[in-house]
């Protein structure tokens, strides 16, 4: 369960804090402002999205150290492989979150839509019990929603000291949802 609560965390985190932020700047005329600026727009979202990343292994080192020093869980894994694993994920995580705040007018709607996307993934990837506790077609149709891969390779990668290339398909399936999730950002994001 560990490392399921970690990306949840992280995902809740970048989800609704990026969707709530960008509502929050769109609120405050800040995004037009900085169209307006010398500065280019992809400097102050590659910021954002730096800070994001980093605030991601701070939250994922703190989770997973906690749960090996409080709980007893034996956390063996080698911490490039979880790094790239939780890099590779909060990139989908904060693309979701960008999608969800160019769809909202407020930061209310943005917490409120983001707990919506959120909720459902946690709760359909594996993170808390197993998939094959759901129903077959649903537990079959919940390996492909992003949060499913990510919880089995960074379980393998941080409980069995496994690394990124012991899952391929994982990996491919969060490639997959990167690409995807980006385009859609990039083809939602409004500055107005």
């Amino acid at each position: 369960v560990l490392p399921g609560i970690a990306l949840w965390g992280i995902m809740s985190n970048s989800v609704i804090g990026m969707a709530v932020a960008i509502s929050n700047y769109r609120e405050k005329k800040l995004l037009r402002r900085i169209k307006a600026s010398p500065m280019r727009a992809r400097t102050f979202f590659a910021a954002q999205i730096i800070a994001s990343l980093a605030i991601s292994l701070v939250q994922a080192a703190l989770i997973l150290g906690l749960g090996s020093v409080v709980m007893g869980v034996d956390v063996t894994g080698e911490p490039l492989s979880v790094a790239l694993i939780v890099l590779a994920s909060n990139i989908v995580f904060l693309n979701l979150g960008f999608i969800v705040g160019a769809y909202s007018k407020t930061a209310a709607a943005a917490s409120g839509l983001g707990n919506l996307v959120v909720l459902p993934l946690a709760m359909l990837s594996g993170a808390f019990f197993p998939l094959d506790a759901l129903p077959g077609a649903l537990s079959a149709a919940a390996r492909f929603l992003p949060l499913s891969p990510m919880v089995e390779s960074l379980r393998g990668a941080a409980l069995s000291a496994n690394g990124v290339a012991d899952y391929p398909i994982e990996m491919a399936l969060i490639a997959a949802w990167i690409a995807l999730t980006s385009l859609a950002a990039i083809k939602a994001f409004k500055f107005e």
